[in-house]
């Protein structure tokens, strides 16, 4: 085995020793608690078997081998799928590392290809990360480049999800490549007590912009008039005659019942979308 060192700056390691072997999915281990995913979408895994019976050719999916076991930190629906289509080989890329490494790099899954993350997949990615004793180490902006989400989404998670009591205030930093431990228990307290400033333009459109990420589609038509707005490119009238039509538009017929906003995920809006 070869070893994985570290790359702090990043939050992830360095690029590990790997190939790409022809794999038989009963050695592979799917039991670790490395799929990114809070579920597997089975209209996503009957669709890549249609694909794969026709002949596409997907990507290898990825495994950690430990000596022992290869755990699967990338590509449970395209195994879903090869297994649906009758096949028990795939090709899967290796890389040498623990199930601790796999599961690190399950986080960053999906994150750039397949289908699109839900917003309880990324709920789940970020509790787990900040769980993983790498993530504890790390710094919210090292987390979120190696989960690919926005830095603003995370800290609200880690604030929520922090105990005033039992919360770790040690984080790892990086500055002109030196590596050292800070403390930031007492980070951002200070401010607290001081009363509220009204946000910038500049914050007020970031925080749009993490909002319109995680938001249905219903919502995210709201956020984009309101974002229209504070950006000065429309009227106070104009945007709220676009928000009232927006809520018109999602409001059921007389005598129907209640519909909630869209979910993200759903099937319709993600078939465009290839390998996982």
């Amino acid at each position: 085995m070869h070893p994985l060192s570290a790359k702090a700056e990043q939050g992830v390691p360095s690029p590990a020793p790997r190939e790409t072997i022809i794999l038989e999915i009963q050695r592979i281990r799917r039991d670790g608690g490395t799929q990114g995913r809070v579920s597997l979408n089975q209209y996503v895994v009957e669709e890549y078997a249609e694909l794969m019976r026709a002949g596409t050719e997907f990507p290898p999916v990825r495994t950690w081998f430990d000596g022992d076991n290869y755990w699967l930190s990338d590509g449970f629906q395209r195994v879903a799928a090869t297994e649906l289509t009758g096949v028990t080989i795939i090709a899967a890329e290796v890389l040498s590392g623990s199930l601790e490494d796999a599961k690190w790099d399950s986080y960053a899954a999906n994150s750039q290809h397949g289908l699109r993350r839900t917003r309880a997949d990324i709920q789940a990615i970020i509790e787990r990360a900040l769980e993983h004793l790498k993530g504890s180490q790390l710094s919210n902006n090292q987390i979120a480049r190696h989960l690919n989400v926005p830095e603003a989404t995370l800290r609200r998670w880690r604030r929520s999800a922090s105990s005033s009591n039992g919360e770790d205030t040690s984080r790892i930093a990086v500055r002109a490549g030196r590596t050292y431990s800070i403390e930031t228990g007492r980070i951002g307290r200070k401010a607290s007590h001081r009363s509220a400033r009204p946000k910038s333009g500049d914050c007020l459109r970031r925080e749009l912009r993490d909002m319109k990420e995680l938001a249905s589609p219903g919502a995210r038509t709201v956020l984009a008039m309101v974002d229209i707005w504070v950006c000065g490119r429309t009227s106070l009238t104009v945007c709220l005659e676009g928000i009232e039509q927006a809520v018109r538009d999602l409001s059921p017929p007389a005598g129907a019942g209640r519909r909630a906003f869209p979910a993200l995920g759903q099937n319709g809006t993600q078939r465009r979308q290839r390998a996982e």
